[in-house]
């Protein structure tokens, strides 16, 4: 399936003016470049944007790495800084169980930026994440707490990092159509679906969906308060002309 423009271009003007911008830093001073964190939107779309001019290495800190800082560079590197640090919390669960938003949200309230954090893992005893590394120290001296959970990060680069834990699903939809796709994913109407997007609430490969787009092979679709996804495909037409579409959902 062909990708649209949406996902190239729309919505991603201020972040292709920035690379644009690193490239051309990179070129006139003649040494690396290392960005914030990315979204996997985003680097994807990093290496058409850069072209055979430079080179692009990419690291999240672990090797299924969804979020990754890029290293725009003028001349082969044998070996890259990202400057990426994972750090590490076991917490008690019987305070509260913790889920990716209850971390992120603690995380984003100290006012540390998304760009600077990587991917994020919560499990039954343990946070995981990763962030860049003038970020570190002021996230071990200032996230103390994550709820009503006492918290205490510290540094450890040689962590043995399981990845983002997702589900594979499937779903029976009407078209490719957002509206529809979206009210399938949200189990709602699609009345509610246009609204959930009408209001900002829905994403599509990271940018806030402002119209009822079709939905492409590989894109991500975000639900406030349901969940994130990443389309896989068409995978079956039912008798009834009704498309079984694969996705994942990341937990």
């Amino acid at each position: 399936m062909t990708k649209n423009n949406h996902f190239n271009q729309r919505g991603h003007e201020e972040f292709i003016a920035k690379v644009k911008d690193d490239i051309q830093l990179s070129s006139v001073r003649y040494q690396p470049v290392v960005t914030s964190f990315l979204t996997p939107s985003q680097a994807q779309m990093l290496p058409s944007i850069v072209g055979k001019s430079m080179i692009v290495y990419m690291s999240g800190g672990y090797a299924q790495a969804q979020r990754k800082v890029a290293c725009i560079s003028p001349y082969a590197l044998e070996d890259v800084d990202f400057s990426v640090v994972c750090l590490v919390s076991k917490y008690d669960a019987r305070y509260k169980e913790l889920k990716h938003p209850d971390v992120l949200g603690a995380l984003l309230h100290l006012g540390i930026k998304r760009d600077q954090l990587g991917d994020i893992l919560v499990d039954a005893h343990e946070i995981v994440l990763f962030c860049t590394s003038h970020m570190a120290d002021f996230i071990i001296d200032s996230c103390t707490k994550i709820a009503r959970c006492p918290i205490h990060f510290e540094r450890d680069d040689d962590h043995i990092v399981n990845g983002i834990s997702f589900e594979e699903i499937r779903v029976n939809c009407s078209s490719l159509r957002m509206d529809a796709i979206v009210a399938q994913l949200a189990h709602c109407s699609r009345t509610k679906a246009s609204k959930l997007i009408a209001s900002g609430l829905v994403k599509l490969n990271d940018v806030v969906l402002e119209e009822n787009v079709q939905l492409c092979d590989n894109d991500y679709v975000s639900i406030r308060r349901v969940g994130r996804f990443q389309f896989n495909g068409i995978l079956a037409i039912s008798k009834k002309n009704r498309l079984i579409l694969g996705f994942l959902k990341f937990q």
